[in-house]
């Protein structure tokens, strides 16, 4: 696909976050999440605010990232501190003499610490000006995902794709958990990932059990499952896939919860649907696991979303209640784990579109015995 120019997307974000400003009242918004200032600057360095007056952007930084501010976001004002000038007093610099009544802030990307200083300052040199959270506002757009983060987070399945099957000849009996994560992650980074979108899961034997164990020096035994979730990023977006594996012979009642986690996944990525919310796409593939008896032994969620974090908006969980809609980027990912015996989980990252889901990764699903 022919990409889109870095800052007719930014200024298409920008819009229709101005729009939802306004609808609710605000005049400006102050953005200190990296992702946020990621996506509706193109920003991706680090100690900087990002200042929104309706559809004008104001980079507040340091001297450090001069040229990356211009070069990723050529079309905000770059605002450059001096001799260790906080942030704060800068906001303050750039808010003065602007027609802004009221300014909504990011609560849950600031400590109380970091809350106190900017709120402190702003009512000394700016008492006429109202201070407000936010909430969900700058998060909301950034649910349906464009065209190019599409695009991006399928290049992430593509990676993932390349990357398992170069490591499967390395799992096998006698391999340590971190050899089996060490060689995923070369893997991943020979096939053109950019770095890690998670620490990477490759749990065998009673560890399987755990859903986010963390590779250690066991050694791999014949009759073990091998769960390894894993993901890259590319482009600051982040892939999310995982496969388990049988070594050698295993148990029928292995076999079995196999069978039944694997039906569970296939009926959710061809049921769930827009328009569904997120608690009915839960229910579809915990119902599976349910009749078959391990309802007790799936004990999270069946997926989250995925985008510039790992986890995000919205949860295919038994209390969300949001609406899927096209354009969503949402894992599905049942499991389930037997305390001290065994555990699977297998999970696609998937794009909700019109018709339903389109997983991002195509690697099989049926039991492979290696």
């Amino acid at each position: 696909m022919n990409l889109p120019d870095r800052r007719e997307l930014t200024k298409a974000r920008r819009e229709r976050l101005a729009a939802d400003m306004r609808q609710a009242g605000f005049d400006a918004l102050v953005l200190s999440d990296r992702k946020n200032i990621y996506y509706y600057s193109g920003f991706a360095g680090d100690d900087s605010r990002l200042l929104l007056i309706g559809e004008t952007a104001y980079l507040l930084s340091d001297g450090r990232f001069i040229a990356q501010a211009a070069a990723e976001a050529p079309d905000a004002e770059f605002l450059c501190r001096t001799n260790g000038q906080p942030l704060d007093i800068m906001l303050v610099q750039a808010l003065e003499g602007k027609p802004v009544k009221r300014l909504g802030f990011e609560g849950g990307a600031l400590s109380y610490a970091a809350w106190s200083a900017m709120s402190g300052l702003l009512l000394i040199y700016l008492p006429e000006l109202a201070v407000d959270p936010a909430g969900e506002l700058p998060l909301a757009p950034r649910l349906v995902k464009d065209e190019y983060e599409q695009f991006c987070l399928r290049k992430c399945g593509e990676i993932a794709d390349k990357a398992l099957e170069a490591t499967l000849p390395y799992i096998k009996p006698g391999v340590t958990e971190r050899e089996i994560a060490w060689q995923l992650e070369q893997a991943l980074h020979a096939a053109g990932g950019e770095g890690l979108s998670f620490p990477t899961i490759a749990a065998a034997g009673v560890n399987s059990a755990k859903p986010h164990a963390i590779p250690s020096d066991y050694a791999v035994q014949p009759g073990d499952f091998v769960t390894i979730d894993f993901g890259c990023r590319w482009q600051n977006y982040c892939g999310d896939c995982t496969r388990t594996f049988a070594v050698g012979r295993i148990s029928d009642e292995q076999r079995a919860a196999y069978e039944t986690v694997l039906a569970a996944q296939l009926a959710g990525v061809a049921n769930i649907r827009p328009g569904m919310t997120c608690a009915e796409a839960d229910e579809i593939s915990r119902r599976v696991i349910r009749q078959a008896g391990l309802g007790e032994y799936f004990s999270h969620s069946l997926g989250h979303g995925v985008g510039l974090n790992i986890h995000e908006a919205p949860a295919l969980s038994p209390s969300d209640k949001t609406t899927l809609a096209p354009g969503f980027l949402v894992t599905v990912e049942p499991g389930v784990y037997l305390p001290g015996r065994f555990g699977l989980r297998i999970e696609d990252s998937c794009i909700v579109t019109a018709n339903g889901l389109e997983p991002l990764t195509h690697f099989p699903k049926d039991l492979i015995t290696l």
